[in-house]
Order: structure tokens, then sequence, then C-alpha cells
């Protein structure tokens, strides 16, 4: 008898060995500061904001060879029109920048932190109508004070700018350049962060109008009262829109109309 062929059998099968995944590195959420973090970095882009208006300064006493001989002569310096302009124009880039770094280590879009949402035709033309009355208003009270109509800063500047051939550079500083600058820091940056701290959105609009008001030193007690009032206003705009790019134009608009009320002062005057 033959032997039984024996039976192929197959190898035994060798299973991969398993390769570890790595646990997902978790992700930071995006955060908002508050209103310790809001008020250091406020402070900081001030400064970053003052450092930029020397510079301005020396740029321009070396451009037109002046050296300011007494205290006098540099306090009637910083009220030239076309200084002042060019100091808001030249500012303003680096105070953008200032405002990108904390939003940056917050992990937020420029534009979401700061509420860089176009406003709808209604929202802009009511907030223009509020702001005409406001200034309406005021212009009767300073009637009714014998305020000087309008103050004398205004003229100052304006008068110091058109006789030197500044006035454009003026115009777009003041019109541009100041309400870019003031409206992203205060009705954006100040009060986003104030807004969501213990303030609330009420006591953002008050405490932010009053800090906006107070750096407005040129002008005396009764129009830094109008500036701390449409600074009320300007919050209540923000707030109710969700548009800081709102708050800006009517800023500008606002810079503008003083601007060409002092021109029809001076022309009949």
């Amino acid at each position: 008898m033959s032997s039984p062929v024996p039976s192929a059998t197959s190898a035994p099968s060798v299973s991969e060995p398993e390769v570890a995944v790595p646990p997902p590195v978790p992700t930071r959420a995006p955060r908002t500061w508050y209103f310790r973090g809001t008020t250091m970095f406020v402070l900081a882009i001030f400064a970053v904001y003052l450092l930029a208006q020397i510079a301005a300064l020396i740029g321009w006493l070396w451009w037109h060879q002046i050296a300011p001989d007494s205290s006098e002569e540099l306090h009637g310096l910083l009220r030239h029109g076309g200084l002042l302009g060019l100091a808001q124009i030249v500012a303003c880039p680096f105070v953008l920048a200032a405002l990108w770094i904390p939003i940056r280590i917050a992990r937020q879009r420029f534009s979401d932190y700061l509420a860089l949402r176009l406003p709808g035709r209604a929202e802009l033309a009511r907030g223009l109508a509020m702001i005409l009355a406001l200034l309406l208003a005021y212009y009767f009270l300073a009637l009714a004070l014998g305020e000087p109509i309008p103050p004398e800063f205004a003229i100052e500047i304006y008068r110091s700018a058109r006789d030197s051939g500044w006035l454009i550079v003026l115009l777009i500083g003041l019109c541009v350049g100041a309400p870019v600058i003031e409206e992203f820091v205060v009705r954006g940056f100040m009060f986003r962060g104030w807004s969501q701290s213990f303030l609330g959105p009420a006591g953002a609009v008050v405490l932010s109008s009053v800090a906006w008001a107070a750096i407005h030193t040129q002008y005396d007690l009764f129009y830094m009262s109008e500036i701390f009032a449409i600074g009320l206003l300007l919050g209540y705009l923000r707030y109710r829109s969700g548009s800081t790019w709102l708050t800006v134009v009517i800023h500008g608009a606002v810079n503008a109309a003083s601007m060409i009320e002092v021109a029809v002062v001076l022309a009949n005057a």
C-alpha cells in the first residue's frame, strides 16, 4: 500500500502590527479680551498712537527746518491743521498694526473682532438722522449759553491749514484717518471687550464715551460734553447695528460738517 500523500497546509497568517494613532492635538478656542485685557491693550495702542504722532511732528520740523524756541511756539505748532492732519494719516497704519496683535493672539479674525460689517442703507439713514438731531440740539444750546460757534480750536486748525496749503491733508486726516483710528479702537476693540465683561453693553457704551471725551482736551467743557453725547450715540448705534463701519462713517460726517461750518463762518467774517 502506498502511504497517504500529506495534504498541503497553509502557512499561519501573520497579523500586521497595529499602528498607534496619536491623540488629536487640542486646538485652543478663540477668546475675547475682557475688561482687564482690553484696558491693558488699549493703553498700549494709545502709546503707539502718541509715538506715531511724535514721529510726524519730528518729520514736520525737519521738513520745514523749524526749531521752536519756546513752549508757546511749540503749543501753536501743535495746533497747526496741516500737522494735525498729517499726524492722523501717519498714525493710522501703526494703530491698525497695534490692534492686529491682540486680535491675532485671541485667535480671531480682524474683521469679526472689530465688527467690520457694512451697514445697511436704513441703518445709515437712521444713524445720520439721529446725529443730525443731536448736533442741532447742541448748536441751539451753544447759542443759548453764549458758547463760541464753532469752537476756537476748529477755526485755528482750519485757518492754519488753509493758509499754508495743507487743507487737503487736514481734511483727509480729520475726516478719514481720525474716524478710522478712534472708531476701530473705541467702538471696535474697546466696546467688544468691555461689553462682554462685568460692564455689559450699557456700561461699555458709557465708559468708552467718557474715555473718548477725556482725550479731547483741546476743547472746553461744553464741547467735551458734546463729544461725550456723540460717543453715547455712536456706542448705541454700534450696539444696535453690530457695525463699526457705521460709526466710522458717521464720525467722519460729523468732522466734515465741523469743517464746513468753519469754512462758512470764515467766508462770512
